[in-house]
């Protein structure tokens, strides 16, 4: 950096090139330097708890917590490492106190940039502006959640002091673009199982790179335990006693070790179109239930409202994607002479021609039917767990790991508690519709189930079902976070 740490320099329009100092900012934030210091040292002090002299990763991540930053977007590693000059890991008061006088000097040149009538405040038409001439383009509902999340007296406009409030442990250079992106970070709303953008703030995130991220992760998880999923259904649609080395046994000597992925591509296909609808539905659906209750912000309509549009939108999505759902099913449980696997299409034209296009359906209503208990039960264990752990086994914030471990708890819990839904399901899939002995209907399979296999004959599978939860959960996080990396989403 060339200019003095004391002096910047902007530019105005028609006012040439101006040199911005500290009594500037001091001027703007109607202090004293003495004033200025003591605020200074006094957030030193605050980020310092244990009184050691320094700062570490340790006490700034504990700072920003106790600032009720949520832990999805800390940037604690990028805060020391801006003001660690000499990169010893730790920071001293002057390295401290360096890093804020170049911060407020450079919030202070943006805000006068924005600050097109040099009245001390930012207008929202100016902020306006200033995002269209960065290239981003806003409706009026954006604009007023931008200016009333920095607005802190809630007057309508924003104050150099609210100005340097919201970004001043920022680490990153104050552009418009950057701080509009962290806008958008600080908005996101998280709903477990993916993150969901609030309307307005979505149409300028990368949405369709949180797809690509999403679709690798699940294609990925879902290949990864293809075998399991193969072998859970086999042992879904057996009549008889269900042991799973025989029938390990059997898919192996129909298709040796590619017999265990038969069908994969097609569930690796459903990943992305199924992501898409249910993402935008559950948006959609949001704001059906806010206008419902009268509410103007669709984050704010509760843990019943998110949870009947979730279950909604996981039942559109469902119900769109079936068809695809089914030959899937009729794949992994094909059995032919010779081993010979019909390809796609050919199964495909023979269901539409002998049973009709109705056939792509069956068991829509048992798989819909488990989607709100299922995420009901998710969703309360998720969080009855969380709770927990922050209160019993961790001080503070639960971190990926220990989410990671709630999540997979719970749902290996919602899916023992409606897997029998979906030994119904896949029974009705795998069954021609056209023969004397097919089901006549979902409580048919219940009761001709029953009848026959007892109670046990509705976890037919549950084993190898519960062992694809946690390698599918970890994959999928886990390659979701690293291709967050690669496309830049951080």
């Amino acid at each position: 950096m060339e200019e003095s740490k004391e002096t910047v320099k902007t530019k105005k329009a028609g006012a040439g090139t101006i040199s911005i100092s500290m009594d500037h900012v001091l001027m703007a934030l109607r202090e004293t330097k003495e004033e200025r210091e003591m605020r200074i040292r006094s957030l030193f002090n605050y980020f310092d708890a244990s009184n050691a002299g320094y700062l570490d990763y340790g006490s700034i991540e504990e700072g920003l917590k106790s600032l009720q930053i949520p832990s999805d977007y800390k940037y604690a590693k990028d805060l020391l490492n801006v003001c660690d000059a000499n990169q010893d890991g730790q920071v001293d008061y002057q390295e401290f106190k360096r890093y804020m006088d170049d911060k407020e000097l450079e919030l202070y040149r943006i805000f006068q940039a924005i600050d097109i009538e040099h009245n001390g405040c930012i207008l929202p038409e100016e902020l306006s502006d200033a995002l269209l001439g960065a290239g981003i383009e806003i409706d009026d509902e954006e604009l007023a959640l931008f200016v009333e999340r920095v607005d802190k007296d809630n007057n309508g406009v924003i104050t150099f002091e609210e100005w340097r409030d919201f970004l001043l442990l920022y680490p990153h250079e104050a552009t418009i673009e950057n701080i509009y992106h962290y806008l958008e970070r600080v908005c996101l709303v998280d709903i477990g199982e993916q993150a969901v953008i609030p309307e307005g703030i979505s149409k300028h995130v990368h949405a369709s790179r949180y797809l690509i991220a999403g679709g690798v992760a699940g294609a990925t998880s879902r290949t990864a335990t293809a075998p399991l999923d193969r072998l859970k259904v086999v042992l879904q649609v057996q009549m008889g006693q269900a042991r799973i080395m025989p029938a390990v046994r059997d898919i192996w000597k129909e298709g040796g070790l590619l017999g265990f992925f038969r069908g994969n591509g097609l569930n690796v296909l459903k990943v992305a179109p199924e992501s898409a609808i249910r993402f935008y539905t559950y948006e959609m659906f949001k704001g059906f239930i806010a206008s419902a209750k009268g509410n103007e912000d669709k984050a704010d309509i509760g843990t019943l409202g998110r949870l009947l549009a979730g279950g909604f939108a996981g039942a559109v999505a469902q119900t769109t994607i079936y068809p695809m759902d089914l030959v899937k099913t009729r794949l992994q449980t094909f059995s032919g002479e010779g081993g010979r696997v019909p390809n796609l299409g050919t199964l495909s034209r023979d269901i539409w021609v002998q049973e009709g296009p109705r056939a792509f359906y069956r068991g829509l209503f048992p798989s819909v039917l488990g989607i709100i208990p299922y995420a009901g039960i998710d969703l309360a264990a998720y969080e009855t767990l969380k709770d927990l752990s922050k209160k019993y086994i961790l001080d503070g914030e639960a971190g990926p790991l220990v989410q990671l471990g709630c999540g997979t708890i719970s749902g290996a819990l919602g899916a023992t508690c409606v897997y029998p839904l979906q030994v119904v399901r896949t029974r009705m899939q795998a069954q021609r519709c056209n023969t004397d002995s097919a089901y006549k209907g979902m409580g048919d399979v219940f009761r001709r189930t029953f009848q026959r296999e007892g109670f046990r004959g509705f976890y037919k599978g549950i084993f190898p079902n519960m062992l694809k939860v946690v390698p599918s959960a970890s994959i999928t996080y886990l390659v979701y976070e690293s291709m967050k990396k690669s496309l830049d989403l951080e």
